[in-house]
């Protein structure tokens, strides 16, 4: 009798789903999970054309954005040089990401800091006054165009970005 378990995942499929990307990872505009997977052949233009150089080769398969690094002004640089087509301008935009802060926040700590509301131009975060001195960040997400300028100079790295979903996207027209 054997102990192992009877597993129906072959090898070439468990290392095939390994190197899947991950759900989450922030793709540059003009692109998403299939057209990536369908089409990106990881030539590196669209992060060698990035003025903000915040495209980086991702850990699972093709290009991700690092907010860490600045943030994007969706100059559309990277899809004009992408020769596969995984980003293409043509493609309507839609993108899904928007600023969600942590408990990490300072201003929850009652550390003054407001850098994230200084660094968003279209100013989707808004701070509400607490008793005790603690101030709450609010992002609104209709106002947040989720470029990162927020995360890029958050001292303790407390914006995160979060998907938005179908439901809850603006009706362009």
């Amino acid at each position: 009798m054997s102990s192992r378990p009877d597993v129906s995942v072959s090898r070439r499929a468990f290392l095939k789903f390994a190197s899947q990307p991950r759900s989450d990872s922030i793709r540059p505009p003009w692109s998403d999970e299939a057209s990536i997977l369908a089409h990106c052949t990881e030539c590196k233009k669209c992060v060698a054309s990035c003025p903000e150089k915040i495209i980086k080769p991702g850990n699972d398969r093709g290009p991700v954005l690092d907010f860490s690094s600045g943030a994007c002004t969706f100059s559309g640089a990277c899809a004009e040089a992408c020769p596969s087509g995984a980003l293409d301008r043509s493609r309507e935009f839609d993108w899904p990401w928007r600023a969600d802060v942590s408990d990490k926040c300072l201003s929850l700590q009652a550390i003054t800091c407001r850098t994230c509301e200084d660094a968003c131009e279209p100013q989707a975060i808004r701070f509400k006054l607490a008793i005790g001195g603690a101030s709450e960040p609010i992002v609104d997400i209709d106002q947040c165009t989720g470029c990162g300028a927020c995360a890029y100079g958050c001292p303790v790295a407390a914006i995160t970005f979060k998907r938005l979903q179908p439901e809850q996207q603006k009706d362009p027209t």
